[in-house]
Parts: structure tokens; C-alpha cells; sequence
């Protein structure tokens, strides 16, 4: 999901569908026990981690289209990074 600020008006723009998918992707995260992430806290976090390492993570348009900085985890990786597990329907900490 794409966030872009705005320097020139000092805004952030988000996808008209951003709170919506922020919300599904909480409910995987409370499927697996994992805490609910606010959409802000969200942004924060992505803003800090791509500025603290520019020399990888501060791309220009045309090379972000071509080049990934991280790989895109999904929802099971960040479940088992918490230290949870998912079985049978039911989520249980290690």
C-alpha cells in the first residue's frame, strides 16, 4: 500500500481505501492474538523505518517500481514473528 506526503502542501495521502484495509488487516492480527495496529501508528512506523536508512530505502519513482527494499511479509510471518502459532482455528502464544 502506497502513502505519499506531499512536501509542498505538507500532507499525507492516503489510498481511499487505506482505513479499510488497515482494518482487515487487524482483524488477521487479532485472528493470531497479535495486537491492532492504529492507521497512523502505521504510517509512523514505515516513515522511521525507511528514514533510517536512506542509502537503501529513499528511492525515486521510477527505481521504486523496479526495486523492493524489504520483502512483504504476510500475515502468518508477522503472526510467527510474534511468537504465535495458528491451529485448527485457534491461536495459541508459544
Amino acid at each position: 500500500m502506497r502513502v505519499t506526503i506531499d512536501l509542498e502542501r505538507d500532507i499525507i495521502i492516503v489510498p481511499d481505501n487505506f482505513f479499510k484495509k488497515i482494518a482487515e488487516d487487524n482483524e488477521r492480527l487479532e485472528k493470531f492474538g497479535a495486537t491492532p495496529v492504529k492507521p497512523m501508528d502505521r504510517i509512523k512506523k514505515s516513515f522511521e523505518t525507511a528514514m533510517s536508512d536512506t542509502d537503501v530505502r529513499l528511492l525515486t519513482q521510477s527505481n521504486a517500481k523496479t526495486t523492493r527494499a524489504t520483502k512483504k511479509k504476510n500475515i502468518e510471518e508477522v503472526a510467527k514473528s510474534e511468537g504465535l502459532t495458528s491451529t485448527d482455528n485457534t491461536t495459541e502464544k508459544k
